[in-house]
Parts: structure tokens; C-alpha cells; sequence
């Protein structure tokens, strides 16, 4: 299981970093070992990645994008590392892909050996060590980025791929490093949520708006500036029970005291998730709605500054009591 978000404002080059980030807090159980985004703005495209959710927010609060593709993973085929994390970047002929995807691809060992015949090298190929013996392991996203990359430029007849799949690639020119495409896809064993007006376009895992059609390839057209529906693709889903290979934490806003230390981390985040969301409807110009949110948010912090007066004095009351 992971997380995928993508935000373009449709109407000026007003920034998406913070939708993106509230966006993220909504799904962020969904994976918070891997991150990775590319920013597009004015015709300019960046890669960032990193292993922890401080160092992607800290590329996110630096640098702007009116249009985000952004990941954040939980591991099932590789540990949490650099080279694991998404996009995947695939270069072929005049064409660059940036590929996310969540899911779990149950043959990627033999679509990598088939990759390998064609002298293809995975970028997140990594030598692992146990117990004194050594191997290679890869990410299998990184095996469904190649298969779908080849048989969208009609190198390869079908994707042969097998798993739950739900996926975003960006099309460029590797050329002029312009965008041509955004891709995006999903079978029956994978969320993917699809949002637009006329001032944003969203895609999400998690969203009260809808799903987007499993089996279907559609894009977003640059040139046109529309959705379009490419062609029908079926990627098969198995329904093979896949576990994970490494340990993993999940997100847990619960405590079970009202008023622990966890409980006021808790409180800091919320307001860290109500500032960021007013700041983006300030942006927007959405006046009264980000009104009602800053109100919340003092709401909050008064119960703040009154739980951390009533943890204090517990803790003095113990103090004394030992």
C-alpha cells in the first residue's frame, strides 16, 4: 500500500504545495517510508526525493509548483532507501517518463529477467545482505514503470504485468522538457480518485470524490487542456495474497490518555493540518471559509496551552508524591 497525489491549478501559476500537503495528511496511513515528487512549473520540471516525511515536506515548504505529482510509499518489495523511492524515470528514444505507482506487481522477478535480456538496468537495484549471503533486490514498481513505458511506445504487444495497480506517468520532451502527457490508470485492485473543475484538476488514493473508471487509460492533454480517454487496458489482478518483506509503522492519531504527551503531538498536528489548509483557501481567495478555519485553530490552541498547564502540574503532583 501507497499513497499517490497529484494537484494542477488550471487557472494560474498560484502554487499547489499546500493542497498537496493537506492532501498527504488525509492518506498519510497509506505510507510514510519513501517520498518522492516532481514539481512542474513554466516549463520547468524537478525531482526531489527523500527516506522521511521531514525531508519531502522541507523540499515542499522550499519550492513552489503550480503542479505536483507526489508519492509517499510503504515498503513491500525494497527497504527504504534513496534508490527505492518514486518516480521512476524511464528514458526512451526522444521520450521521458516519470512513473508513480501503488500497488504490488506479484511477477516482477521474471519481468525483470526479461528486462535484463534486453539490456534494460533498473535504477533501484540494490545488493542486500543476511545471515553472511548476499543478493539483489529492486523495486517492483520500477518492473510496471518499464512495461508500461515499452508498450505505450509499441515496443512490447501487452503489458504483462500481474497486481493491483494504480499508477500516474508524466510524458516529456527530453529534448525541450516539455510536458506532453499525464497518464493515469487503475485496475480493480487499487484506489485511485479523480477530482476537476475549472480551477483544479486532483488525483488521490483516498477522497470523497470519485473513482476513476478501473481499466481505462485516460491523460491529461497539455496542449488541448483536457482529459482525455486513451484506450482500454486491462492489467491482470490475480488476487495472489502478497505479504511484505520489511517492518513498517503505521500512522495512529488514538491515545489512550487525554492528556499524554502523544496526546499534545496530536493537537500540534491538527493545527499544523488547519494552517496549512487555511493558507491554501487564502490563497485561492476563498475568504470566509479560511475565516471559519482560523477560528478552529485558536480554538485549538487555547485547548492546547490549558493541556500542557494540566500535563505540567501531573507531573509535578509525582514529582512530589516519590
Amino acid at each position: 500500500m501507497c499513497g499517490i497525489i497529484y494537484a494542477k491549478n488550471l487557472v494560474d501559476n498560484n502554487p499547489v504545495n499546500n493542497l498537496v500537503k493537506i492532501l498527504y495528511q488525509n492518506q498519510k496511513e497509506r505510507g510514510q517510508q519513501g517520498f518522492g515528487f516532481v514539481g512542474l512549473n513554466n516549463e520547468q520540471i524537478s525531482t526531489y526525493r527523500a527516506t522521511d516525511e521531514k525531508g519531502i515536506i522541507k523540499y515542499l515548504n522550499e519550492y513552489h509548483y503550480d503542479e505536483i505529482i507526489f508519492h509517499h510509499r510503504l515498503p513491500t518489495s525494497t527497504e527504504n532507501t534513496l534508490k527505492s523511492t518514486h518516480p521512476f524515470v524511464v528514458e526512451i528514444a526522444d521520450k521521458k517518463y516519470y512513473f508513480m505507482h501503488n500497488g504490488i506487481i506479484q511477477n516482477a522477478d521474471k519481468l525483470k529477467e526479461k528486462h535484463s535480456k534486453k539490456g534494460i538496468v533498473y535504477a533501484s537495484l540494490a545488493l542486500e545482505q543476511s545471515e553472511g549471503k548476499e543478493w539483489a533486490s529492486f523495486n517492483d514498481s520500477e518492473a510496471l514503470a518499464w512495461e508500461f513505458c515499452l508498450w505505450l511506445l509499441n515496443k512490447k504487444k501487452k503489458i504483462e504485468a500481474e497486481g493491483s495497480v494504480a499508477f500516474v506517468c508524466l510524458e516529456t520532451n527530453k529534448k525541450t522538457h516539455r510536458a506532453l502527457k499525464l497518464y493515469f490508470y487503475r485496475n480493480d485492485g487499487a484506489p485511485l480518485k479523480i477530482y476537476k473543475d475549472k480551477t483544479l484538476f486532483l488525483l488521490s488514493s483516498e477522497g470523497s470524490y470519485a473513482e476513476a473508471k478501473k481499466n481505462w487509460l485516460y491523460f491529461w492533454d497539455y496542449q488541448k487542456r483536457h482529459i482525455r480517454r486513451y484506450k482500454f487496458l486491462e492489467i491482470q489482478n490475480p488476487k495472489v495474497f502478497s505479504f511484505n518483506k520489511y517492518d513498517y509503522s503505521f500512522f495512529d492519531n488514538g491515545v489512550d490518555d487525554p492528556n499524554s504527551e502523544f496526546d499534545l503531538l496530536a493537537m500540534k498536528d491538527e493545527i499544523m493540518v488547519l494552517e496549512q489548509e487555511r493558507d491554501y483557501l487564502l490563497c485561492v481567495g476563498k475568504y470566509v471559509e479560511a475565516e471559519a478555519i482560523d477560528d478552529e485553530i485558536e480554538d485549538l490552541k487555547e485547548q492546547l496551552k490549558e493541556a500542557k498547564k494540566l500535563l505540567n502540574a501531573q507531573s509535578l503532583d509525582n514529582l512530589l508524591m516519590e
